[in-house]
This record gives C-alpha cells, structure tokens and sequence, in this order.
C-alpha cells in the first residue's frame, strides 16, 4: 500500500474518529455539568441541615441570635448567611457581598432552592426552616458557590478530556505505524518472493537449455576426444603437437560443460557438527593452493570454538569463493576474517581494504555469469546459493577506495 493509500484509509478515518469523539463529548459535557450540578445541590442541601443543626444547638445553650453565625461566615464556599426568625425577621447575616444579601421578604413563599446569577458566578439559594430552644421557628438561608465545585469539575473533565484523547491518538499513531510496518513488510516479503520465483523460473529455463546443449555437445566431443587419442597412438610425430593442443582443448571444453551442469544441479546437503574454525582452515588451504605465490592471504584469530551443523564440502566452497574474489582485489594486505556468535546464529565477516566495488557492479555481484575478471561468473552466485541453501543469509557492502565487507549469516552457535 502507497503512503498516499495508507493516509486516505487508514490515518484520515481515525483522525476522523477523533473529531467525532471531541465532538459528542463536548455536546454530552452540559448534560453532564446538569446531572453533576444536582448531585452539587443535594450534598449543599445535606450540609445546609447539617448547619442549621449546628446553629439550633447554640441557640438552645442560650447564645443570642445575632452572634450564632460567627463560627459559620466566610466559611469554605459560603458568599452569604442570614438567620430569620418565624416571620422571616432577618436576626443576623453575614455576606461577601459588601454588606448585600440577595433576599427579598416581600415574597413572603420562599422555595427551598433557586440559583441566582452573581459577578462571582451562580450561587445556590438554600432557604431551611428548623427549631431551636422552646420549639421556636427559625428559617436559615444559605448562597453557596456552584462556580467553584462546577469549576474544578469541568477542569478535572476537560482535564481527563484532553488526556482520553491524547491516549487514543498516541495508540492510534502507534497502531497506524504497526498496520504500515505490517504492510511495508508484507509487500517487501511479496515483492521478494515474486522475484524468487521469476528467478527459479528463469534459473529453470537456462538448466533445460543447458541441458539440452551440453547433450547434444558431449556426443561430438566425445568423437573428438576418441579421434584425438587414436590420432596420438597412430598419428605422424610432425603433428603430436597439435594434436595434443587439440586433445587439450576439447578436455577443456568438457570440463566447462561439465561445470554449468554442476552449476545448475540442486544442492544436497549432507549436514555434520562442525566448527567455524575448521571451515575457515579448509577454505584458507584451498585458496593457499589457488594463489601459492600470495603467502598469508587470509588473516584469522580464532577464539572460543563456534559450532554449526552443515555440509563441510559446500560451505568451504562458499567461503573459498567469497576469499577468492577477496584475494584477488587485495594486493598487498592479507584478507580479515572474524566470527561471532549472535541471536540469530553465527555471523562471518571477510573484510578487504582492496579497491571496493562500484555501485553499478554490487547491484549484480551475485547474478550467475556476471563478473568484471576473467571466468565464468558463477563463484560468488553459488556461494549465495549454498548459504541460502543452508537457511543462511549473505550481504555485502563497499565503498569506493574502502574495500568490500562480505557478510554470512548462518543458523547454529
């Protein structure tokens, strides 16, 4: 899926999600100020008995009206408290209000509660009758603030608010990297997986037709080879030079048939318990014979003992591969090795400090018959094809005057 795709199906709808989300709970947030607002006023109600309580028991120890409010002006949310009597005769008050209370007694029916609206915001009215000493008749009125409890509500609401929203966009950002992760790594694994088998299939293509060429080629060969040794037996001394020279040529040709139909064989594996060091040495010995006029061409410190289990023939083939095309872009300095063990297994790295290889050749470096020396081009490719054969992995990187660093990764340790 392109960024383009991934945004329009994926991003926009849960931007989109979270826009409704804001919007219900803003809309649903009055209805919830409304409900929390009732519960504000029975718990004001509740404290406003508690109160009357209070101050009818120190009118029944005798304490004159007009100092019973004392202990309760000016408490926690408290704007204004008056005391009245049984006909509404206001005895003591007490407000924050610059001396104003908000009670008219020309409205001799008072409710129980109404809200008015004030500069400090809306106040709750409380108008509560209770006795005291001698079964007396008092009313107590109450103004309590709605603005300061509704305020920290609505803070601590716009305060979980913003948070429920800030959790779903860090988890929607987080499940949206996961899903175009996925995607990007599902597509990766398509695209690898088309390409492999655009490659077996082409692979199968030219094993068929080298097949086919490599029979029809041998049959004459062998003609020749057959003429050759009857001409070398019976042949005059003037020409035994070319025919040898002859009888060479079509040897050589032989074995270059014989190669590509090696080359295009599968790979069975024979697996045994080996170690690291012990595939290095046999591939070192190989290249020793190889190239005898390079003395030191490899340069290995062994440490703790790496085990694995794979097929030694073919895996020293691999790696002589790799030493070899090392060894012949190194001139003066001998080749580094090293092997570690890792999660994923064992890792080898063979590292030179020769030229390094151009970006247009390191794109192709393992295509079979790609090669910018003299030979077939087909060492490396099959070095790729016995570690990947091994469920193992190689790569290369190189930088221009910075040498190569081939890499293996292989299951075991």
């Amino acid at each position: 899926m392109k960024r383009k795709d991934f945004f329009l199906f994926f991003f926009l709808p849960f931007v989109g999600l979270i826009l409704i989300f804001f919007l219900a709970s803003y809309l649903n947030s009055s209805r919830i100020q409304k409900q929390v607002k009732g519960v504000i006023e029975e718990q004001l109600r509740a404290s406003a008995g508690i109160l009357a309580v209070g101050i009818s028991h120190l009118l029944e120890e005798g304490r004159p009206p007009d100092t019973v409010l004392g202990p309760y002006s000016g408490g926690s949310g408290i704007y204004y408290i008056a005391l009245l009597d049984a006909e509404k005769n206001i005895l003591s008050w007490s407000s924050q209000f610059e001396g104003y209370l908000p009670l008219s007694l020309k409205d001799k029916d008072l409710p129980e509660s109404w809200t008015i609206d004030s500069p400090a915001g809306k106040i709750l009215n409380l108008f509560v009758p209770f006795s005291a000493a001698e079964s007396q008749s008092y009313f107590l009125y109450l103004g309590y603030s709605l603005e300061d409890s509704l305020g920290v509500i609505a803070a601590r609401f716009r305060k979980s608010l913003a948070l429920i929203l800030g959790i779903l966009a860090l988890a929607g950002l987080v499940f949206s990297r996961g899903v175009f992760l996925i995607q990007a790594r599902y597509l990766a694994k398509t695209r690898e997986a088309d390409a492999e088998r655009l490659q077996k299939e082409h692979y199968r293509e030219i094993s068929a037709f080298t097949a086919g060429i490599a029979h029809e080629i041998k049959n004459p060969l062998n003609s020749l080879a057959l003429l050759f040794e009857l001409m070398q037996k019976k042949g005059a001394a003037a020409v035994a030079e070319d025919v040898a020279l002859g009888k060479n040529e079509v040897q050589k040709i032989s074995r270059t048939i014989d190669q590509f139909s090696d080359f295009l064989k599968p790979l069975r594996l024979t697996k045994e318990p080996l170690t690291v060091e012990d595939l290095i040495a046999g591939a070192s010995s190989s290249l020793a014979a190889e190239f005898p006029e390079k003395k030191a061409a490899v340069e290995y410190s062994p440490g703790a003992p790496l085990r694995l289990a794979a097929d030694r023939q073919l895996i020293v083939q691999a790696l002589f591969n790799i030493l070899k095309n090392a060894v012949q872009a190194e001139s003066r300095n001998p080749v580094r090795i090293d092997a570690e063990k890792t999660k994923k297994g064992i890792k080898i790295r063979i590292q030179d400090s020769g030229p390094g290889i151009p970006p247009a050749v390191i794109e192709h470096i393992f295509d079979p018959f790609f090669t910018t020396k003299t030979g077939m081009g087909v060492g490396l490719y099959l070095a790729k094809k016995i570690i990947e054969r091994h469920e193992g992995k190689v790569t290369v990187e190189s930088r221009p005057g910075q040498g190569a660093l081939f890499t293996i990764q292989l299951p075991g340790g």
